[in-house]
């Protein structure tokens, strides 16, 4: 079983979940809105094969400290080697989801010698999907402050209770059902036990999280507009407020001049070439990635996008490998087995030579 164990870091005492004690390393990077309880079923599977697990709470969620100060994804990616640095780690082999792939990204951009191997469960690299509405959102000052200070109990039911979207405020005050977030209304999945709910339940409680969860998305994730014509990328950054007004636009989000535009959060790490072996989990069984492939209001097409956003993991990775998932976007909690096997086949043996 995990042990829960703290850490001091500079600026941040950090909480994690330890299991295993082999001979090599995994560290395991959390998404939003969740804790290192979303890999109790990979600590064990991991420890079980021979690998010493360690899942730390990012800042700001958990039982990771929550300083109120400015995020950017060097901070978070600064905060994951500090960590290994306080535990022992020179390298280990990296497992993330969502915003913990973000995170993981930027480790390999910034910190490529402290990464061994990298496996990435349904998350992006520096492309923003147009599916994900919520970028924009989180930028309309003043919505994502409401909706988390009245709502945050539902939003958290939502995604992991069953819960019907349309619980939640409809847009522009939300984004979520438009996401494909959660249930609709059909009671707590087999795949969220109580005692999980719980604990996402509370730890979405505390009003540090909802500010640390907006810090993530406004000023962690600067978009920029990207024109790719004449073959060379052109990239104009976006104010948070730029942003915003395109999510609240007076003839509604889709019809923004913008809306389909390809965004990318993070130019400067386009050129990143990894060439340690990498795993890209997609999660296949998600309502949201179709309605990503529709036609768009006035007959724009999405295909250059999507498009991107697929090719940026090639792009980045000299070994990739890839591998669907029939699963929600939650995926190493929803299919945890499928997950479990395509790490250890990925991973190997532990002490077996991954390089």
């Amino acid at each position: 079983m995990a042990s829960s164990q703290h850490v001091d870091i500079p600026g941040v005492r950090v909480h994690y979940l330890q299991q295993g004690s082999g001979p090599e390393a995994v560290v395991l990077l959390h998404g939003f809105p969740q804790t290192s309880h979303q890999w109790r079923h990979q600590l064990r599977a991991l420890a079980e094969a021979g690998y010493a697990c360690f899942a730390p709470d990012n800042r700001g969620f958990g039982g990771t400290d929550k300083p109120d100060v400015r995020i950017s994804r060097a901070l978070l990616a600064r905060d994951v080697t500090r960590f290994m640095d306080a535990v022992g780690l020179e390298s280990a082999h990296v497992v993330a989801h969502d915003w913990g792939g973000i995170i993981a990204f930027k480790l390999v951009a910034d910190h490529p010698q402290r990464v061994r191997s990298i496996a990435l469960l349904d998350t992006l690299l520096t492309v923003w999907p147009p599916q994900a509405v919520h970028g924009w959102w989180f930028k309309a000052e003043g919505l994502p402050e409401a909706l988390f200070a009245a709502h945050h109990r539902t939003f958290i039911e939502v995604a992991f209770g069953g819960r019907d979207a349309a619980d939640l405020p409809g847009a522009p005050a939300s984004p979520w059902a438009r996401t494909g977030l959660g249930g609709t209304g059909g009671g707590r999945p087999a795949w969220v036990d109580a005692e999980s709910l719980d604990h996402y339940l509370e730890a979405f409680s505390d009003p540090a999280s909802w500010a640390a969860a907006i810090q993530y998305y406004r000023y962690g994730l600067p978009f920029h507009l990207v024109d790719d014509g004449g073959g060379a990328e052109r990239y104009r950054c976006l104010s948070e407020r730029e942003v915003g007004a395109m999510w609240l636009h007076e003839g509604g989000f889709d019809a923004h001049p913008d809306r389909w535009r390809q965004h990318d959060v993070a130019p400067e790490d386009r050129s990143t070439r990894f060439e340690q072996p990498a795993l890209w989990l997609q999660a296949r069984g998600r309502e949201r990635g179709r309605r990503a492939k529709r036609e768009p209001a006035g007959g724009r097409s999405t295909t250059a996008p999507a498009s991107a956003f697929v090719a940026q993991f090639a792009q980045c990775f000299g070994a990739l490998a890839t591998q669907g998932v029939a699963s929600g976007h939650f995926l190493a909690e929803e299919a945890p087995d499928e997950v479990n096997a395509a790490l250890l086949g990925f991973l190997g043996p532990a002490g077996g030579g991954r390089a």
